[in-house]
């Protein structure tokens, strides 16, 4: 009720305005950005302005990701994605109300700065919340979310293609996220806070109330003692210290430096990997690079979208069998690979056959990305964070994410332009070094309590060893707490059992 409408909302905006920027009264409202009726040094300059008004909303959602980190720590992991989504749908009103580009321009800014804190606060609330041997589930079904938004705006732009006889064709798609704006606002507060978020507030009745109820034991267990106790030493012995958000860049015996820059890294691999030059411009690849027609290259694109969600949903039944690391390599080799042919295919257009070939290709490549990179990079930059510094590591990561999500929709419009499929070779270059990256620099955090991390990142001499030592120290005490319990559980059943028997 809270997740979904957060993830719908984040791939619907994602996608919708690849689908509209050909549409004809988009294109009679904003006549600057037309490169579909225009050639030579015109067509130029229009690529170059749809970049930016295309990119422009990374731009906020980059300032919202590094907003929430001043924002999600006081008010609460739940006030803030509220006020994130009240800023998102204002956003939305604006877009969908445009009559001139700047007032496009500043509605994708402002719904940006929304969906960016949304974006970043999110992920923290759910992996603060869950418990390590189900928590890439409950982070990593956002991608099913995400992969399900971006399908839904494809198919309105498809159904809306055939209707365009008035500005209502372009100005629907663009007010839709209201609705996840508004589901967003009244469900939130009918779940609970984050107990770490309380335990740092000192709250410690609220939170081993919370946890309670998430966890389904009795308040006064065993169970909820220890795990308070073990979320307080990671707020240093109990006594709250709440760092700034420069304190991330600081090297020393947690590696705090090292964590921020594994969490920028995994974004750069998710984003650098060009999947977002096939998001945003789908419909634009099939129709000017493969010579689809209009509606053709409206359904394969709407097509390719909505296979994205099969994949997210596999990624979703392994994150926590596989690991994260597993899936991480497989899926960039897999990309860099899919990358690869696709650069050759549509090199070889003239030749039969080839356009068929690139298609299979572009759906191959969006079969690989989700499965490892369609939320658990928001997912791991969660789990390696101590636990005061959480909200600011996973702001810079996520602000990572679309920073380089802006690049890819800066310069994609220039780059089919002036260099066309030698462009996809960039992505598979980085697609085949994800592998390579992941497996010596990442520790592996699947089955680790967010606490445990802490010990991983701290006990290795040199930063290098982190991955090694992840690999090698067994698994923590709260493991073990759960399996003492669960063995206490069925020998409580036993033992009934055969008093039933006795008795009987």
């Amino acid at each position: 009720m809270v997740v979904a409408p957060c993830f719908f909302l984040f791939g619907y905006n994602q996608s919708a305005i690849g689908g509209v920027l050909a549409f004809t009264p988009f294109i009679e409202q904003f006549p600057r950005i037309n490169t579909a009726t225009t050639t030579g040094a015109v067509k130029s300059e229009h690529a170059l302005i749809q970049g930016t008004v295309v990119a422009i909303y990374t731009i906020g959602c980059l300032v919202g990701a590094l907003a929430s980190s001043y924002v999600a720590n006081p008010l609460g992991r739940r006030s803030a994605i509220v006020m994130f989504a009240m800023i998102a749908a204002l956003g939305a009103v604006l877009q969908g109300s445009s009559f001139s580009l700047g007032q496009l321009v500043t509605g994708r800014i402002i719904s940006g700065l929304g969906v960016g804190g949304v974006n970043s606060v999110v992920p923290v609330w759910q992996a603060e919340s869950s418990k390590p041997k189900n928590r890439g589930k409950s982070v990593v079904v956002m991608g099913i979310f995400i992969a399900s938004g971006i399908a839904m705006a494809s198919w309105v732009n498809f159904g809306l293609s055939y209707r365009q006889q008035t500005s209502l064709c372009w100005r629907l798609p663009l007010t839709i996220p209201i609705m996840f704006c508004l589901t967003i606002c009244i469900t939130t507060f009918m779940f609970p806070e984050s107990p770490r978020w309380l335990v740092q507030k000192g709250r410690i009745e609220e939170a081993k109330a919370v946890i309670s109820s998430l966890e389904d034991v009795p308040i006064d267990s065993e169970h909820i003692a220890i795990e308070i106790d073990f979320i307080r030493q990671s707020c240093n012995n109990g006594a709250v210290r709440e760092r700034g958000f420069f304190d991330i860049l600081k090297t020393g015996r947690e590696r705090l430096l090292y964590r921020t820059s594994l969490s920028i890294l995994i974004n750069f691999c998710a984003q650098m990997t060009g999947a977002n030059v096939i998001t945003y411009y789908a419909t634009t690849i099939f129709r000017e690079s493969l010579g689809f027609q209009k509606h053709e290259a409206s359904v394969l694109a709407a097509g390719l979208l909505t296979w994205k969600i099969v994949a997210a949903s596999l990624a979703f039944v392994y994150v926590d069998r596989a690991g994260r690391k597993p899936l991480f390599m497989l899926s960039g080799a897999g990309m860099g690979l899919s990358m690869l042919c696709l650069a050759i295919t549509v090199g070889l257009l003239d030749h039969p056959g080839a356009g068929v070939g690139a298609t299979f290709f572009l759906f191959m490549f969006m079969f690989f990305f989700p499965l490892g990179f369609l939320g658990s990079n928001f997912l791991y930059g969660t789990e390696i964070a101590p636990q005061d510094l959480r909200t600011h590591l996973s702001a810079v990561g996520t602000a990572a994410h679309w920073l380089f999500n802006f690049v890819i929709a800066e310069v994609t419009p220039v780059a089919f332009a002036s260099i066309g499929w030698r462009y996809y070779i960039v992505y598979a270059c980085t697609g085949f070094s994800v592998p390579v990256m992941v497996y010596f620099l990442f520790p592996e955090t699947n089955g680790r309590s967010l606490e445990e991390m802490d010990r991983i990142f701290s006990e290795p001499k040199h930063c290098w060893q982190v991955a090694a030592a992840a690999r090698r120290l067994p698994r923590g005490i709260m493991e073990n707490v759960e399996n003492i319990e669960e063995k206490n559980e069925d020998g409580k059943a036993d033992h009934v059992e055969q008093s039933s028997g006795k008795s009987g």
